[in-house]
């Protein structure tokens, strides 16, 4: 399952995304996340819309 998550001021960065295109896997059999890294809301907004364009689903930081 594509998922994706959204996090806020992580050290330096304003804005963090995590997500994971349901394929990637690392060797201990775990989901391997890719993370964007943004300052700019408009620039995260069109990223999280082409994440949802794309199949991606908006988990939250915690995995409820």
């Amino acid at each position: 399952m594509k998922k994706f998550n959204l996090k806020y001021n992580v050290g330096k960065v304003k804005y963090l995304v995590s997500f994971h295109n349901g394929v990637d896997k690392h060797k201990d059999g775990s989901d391997f996340y890719r993370i964007e890294c943004f300052k700019n809301k408009i620039k995260l907004n069109a990223f999280i819309n082409c994440l949802i364009k794309q199949g991606y689903k908006q988990e939250s930081c915690w995995g409820i």
